[in-house]
């Protein structure tokens, strides 16, 4: 591949290696870079429209790094390339291997220690408090939702439990009220956790950020690699005692995220749709069509 798109990046001339490692479903392109001087990088390209997000995406990546020090891709630099036609973001790459394919080796009782190691991860992340000047969350989310239910309807797509899906976020909406907000990863799951030789997890892809409600992070428990891994991970995170409101609030972002699975599905088509389905479904049947708060798998 020629990748003509990418040579007015200044330091094209040094990249000895150019690997695509995830292409097209997002609408943006991920690439795995080898330098000359054996330094490895990662490159995210996407339509120069999303110049700003790359921007803030960095800006935020950069403060959680010299806030916690955490091992995650640091941003070394956000530009335009493609004759001004795709913004990019060069990122530092994280050595190690995906959790997922060394988690899914391990006996159950392991599997659930990384879990509550990624819990104890993720409530340090929460550790960093957003800025004042935010709106409250719950007109900030309830925007979006309602812009997201609406793409949804719009779509005039089924599937089972949808109606009692749509049904349950319209309805439990004062969950919302009165939320703390902190930096939230976004899709916070095994398999975007790396492991270092030494057992340590390394944290990549904060592209999906935000500042929010810090057990919106929980959104994805379930596309993490195991039961006993999403199981741990709620225990490490609290440590003890489960607050009373967190499995409702769960159950309430774990719908929202569904439904966005499907919307960004939508114009990938019937393959991709297809798969957000099943999830959708599966889900659903775990929340005992949202009727209860506390999943079958926990």
């Amino acid at each position: 591949m020629d990748f003509e798109e990418l040579h007015d990046i200044a330091d094209y001339p040094n990249w000895l290696e150019i690997t695509p490692i995830d292409l097209g479903r997002s609408g943006e392109n991920k690439y795995h870079i080898i330098r000359n001087n054996g330094i490895q990088l990662i490159l995210r390209t996407s339509d120069i429209s999303n110049y700003k997000r790359h921007r803030d995406s960095a800006i935020f990546a950069k403060y959680i790094f010299d806030t916690l020090g955490l091992n995650m891709n640091v941003p070394i630099e956000v530009a335009a390339c493609g004759g001004d036609k795709l913004a990019y973001t060069i990122y530092s790459w994280v050595e190690g291997v995906d959790a997922d394919v060394r988690i899914l080796n391990l006996h159950t009782p392991e599997q659930a220690k990384y879990g509550e190691k990624a819990g104890q991860l993720l409530k340090y992340i929460h550790t960093v408090h957003a800025p004042d000047d935010i709106l409250p969350w719950e007109g900030y989310f309830g925007e979006r939702l309602d812009e997201m239910l609406a793409r949804f309807e719009s779509f005039r797509l089924t599937f089972r439990g949808s109606d009692k899906t749509v049904s349950f976020l319209r309805e439990r909406r004062d969950l919302l009220q009165n939320r703390p907000q902190t930096a939230v990863h976004g899709d916070f799951r095994s398999g975007n956790l790396i492991l270092d030789k030494n057992g340590g997890y390394g944290v990549i892809d904060f592209d999906r950020w935000c500042w929010g409600d810090p057990y919106m992070d929980f959104q994805c428990i379930r596309r993490s690699c195991s039961v006993p891994f999403s199981r741990g991970q709620i225990n490490g995170y609290f440590g003890g005692t489960i607050p009373g409101d967190f499995f409702a609030l769960m159950a309430f972002y774990t719908a929202a995220d569904i439904i966005r699975g499907i919307c960004g599905a939508y114009p990938y088509g019937r393959v991709a749709l297809d798969e957000a389905v099943r999830f959708a479904e599966k889900t659903v049947r775990e929340y005992n069509d949202f009727e209860g708060f506390i999943p079958t798998w926990y």
